[in-house]
């Protein structure tokens, strides 16, 4: 067995182990999900390795016979999907450690388990029929993880994930069929590859086929007003569902733009490259201006994920160099640091359960490492220099600004992106303030709250580390990424 097909099989694995070992008890399921979770994050760091070392794209692919209608199984790495695999390995055992202490089944850590393997499989297809078959393989879970273990409207939450989430699919598939059958009418072969399906005849479809490609992404990034669905499920899904969600899940539509839409249609997406940046610079703007007036802390995170998106959409449209590995740079450190804040926003409703931002009245004063952790998570939020969200959110404006696409260095789009950074400090900052230092008012319940336990702060350390050593040196990140993405940019 390759090592990339036990990169989704292994997190596969650990959930049936989960699934057998709740059978005698709750502990010997959560000591399944740990010991899946860490051989997970290993073997993905192994994966990194070559990588990371500058040895070259490509170094793992596998491939097979194609199987009927041209389907075959096919995976390959490369920078960009071998982070974002370790970014999803990380989270997932961020989330086992975050959870340890609930009463929870093994059916709980059996769903993070199986949504990483079908998170891995994304990453990794280059046969966009087993593509597909991954990327709906992922809702299962979170529909799971929202509806059976989330808050009081779980159920709404959960089914209007879906609804959404599988009508852009739909979409999706409908283009991707299209695209098939013009390769086989061009060749008189089926194939269903990433590679051979690159330059098919798409003649008068391919403007929709590639709208088709959008909506299925656009769903997914979420791009405004396909968006709606996301502050529900945030809202109402576990603190670790929302770090997966946030982390990880809004990442797909991002990857498969790149992936699959872009390099597909190198043409639409030059021409339409205005259109699409208009739709990230009103995400980055409407997700903080909606940040804003929230009163609800997890709320404002999840609209505040919005904006950030809405950031890397920007630059990975803008054709140019600096701000496509920006925007996929910033999708790491999106997943870094919005997953910090939703766990500590899991980690005050536990103890009080209370998320508005007039809940709460001198927490610096009770739980002193608590706004520590979460005062340096919000300026990385924000995009303070040293910090990880500065370099990404700069080389995004900076790829807009001398993008060689006509209308996209236009003042406009960097203009609207400076917006976005100023009011991402406009609804972090006052909401921190309100939490953390602000006198305790009538309805407070800040004496319910105790400080950090000793794991919870094991975990913060590592993911503000994260945040420092990306801020600090994101050489080795672009080098990382940069060579992944060169077909993309001139």
């Amino acid at each position: 067995m390759s090592l990339l097909t036990v990169l989704w099989v292994l997190p596969l694995a650990g959930a049936a182990a989960c699934l057998f070992a709740g059978r005698f008890g709750r502990l010997h399921a959560r000591a399944a999900a740990l010991a899946a979770s860490a051989a997970f994050f290993g073997v993905s760091l192994a994966v990194l390795r070559p990588f990371w070392a500058g040895s070259g794209v490509g170094v793992y692919a596998v491939g097979g016979s194609p199987w009927a209608f041209g389907i075959s199984y096919s995976l390959a790495a490369d920078g960009l999907s071998a982070a974002l695999i370790v970014l999803t390995s990380f989270l997932n055992l961020v989330c086992v450690a975050a959870s340890w202490e609930l009463e929870v089944s093994g059916a709980y850590w059996a769903n993070f388990l199986a949504l990483s393997s079908a998170l891995t499989g994304v990453f990794l297809a280059r046969d966009l029929f087993l593509f597909y078959v991954f990327w709906e393989a992922t809702l299962i879970p979170m529909f799971f993880i929202i509806g059976l273990w989330g808050s009081d409207n779980r159920r709404h939450a959960a089914m209007k994930f879906f609804l959404f989430t599988f009508a852009g699919s739909v979409f999706m598939l409908l283009a991707l069929i299209a695209l098939v059958v013009a390769k086989h009418s061009q060749t008189g072969f089926w194939t269903w590859s990433l590679e051979g399906l690159k330059g098919a005849p798409v003649g008068a479809a391919g403007p929709w086929i590639f709208l088709g490609l959008l909506l299925g992404f656009g769903v997914k990034i979420p791009v405004v007003p396909l968006h709606t669905w996301l502050p529900d499920a945030h809202t109402e899904a576990p603190a670790a569902g929302s770090v997966m969600l946030a982390g990880v899940m809004l990442k797909m539509g991002l990857y498969g733009l790149i992936r699959v839409a872009l390099p597909l249609f190198p043409r639409f997406a030059q021409t339409w490259a205005p259109w699409m940046a208009g739709v990230a610079a009103l995400g980055a703007v409407y997700g903080a201006l909606c940040a804003m007036a929230q009163t609800d802390l997890k709320r404002l995170v999840a609209y505040s994920s919005i904006a950030h998106l809405g950031f890397c959409l920007l630059g990975v449209v803008s054709g140019a160099a600096q701000g496509v590995v920006g925007g996929s740079l910033q999708m790491i450190n999106h997943g870094i640091t919005t997953g910090a804040l939703f766990l500590m926003v899991g980690f005050l409703y536990e103890r009080a359960h209370k998320r508005g931002l007039s809940d709460f009245g001198g927490l610096a004063e009770r739980a002193p490492s608590l706004a520590f952790f979460f005062g340096f998570s919000i300026l990385a939020s924000i995009g303070l220099p040293g910090l990880n969200g500065f370099v990404g959110e700069f080389m995004c404006l900076s790829g807009i600004a001398h993008s060689p696409i006509s209308y996209l260095s236009l003042p406009v789009f960097v203009v609207a992106g400076v917006v976005g950074v100023t009011l991402a400090a406009a609804y972090a900052l006052p909401a921190y303030q309100a939490v953390f230092w602000a006198p305790e008012g009538a309805g407070s319940v800040s004496d319910h709250v105790t400080d950090l336990t000793l794991r919870e702060k094991g975990i913060l350390w590592v993911l503000c580390a994260l945040m420092l050593w990306i801020g600090l040196a994101p050489a080795s990140w672009v080098a990382l990424l940069a060579p992944s993405l060169r077909g993309l940019a001139p």
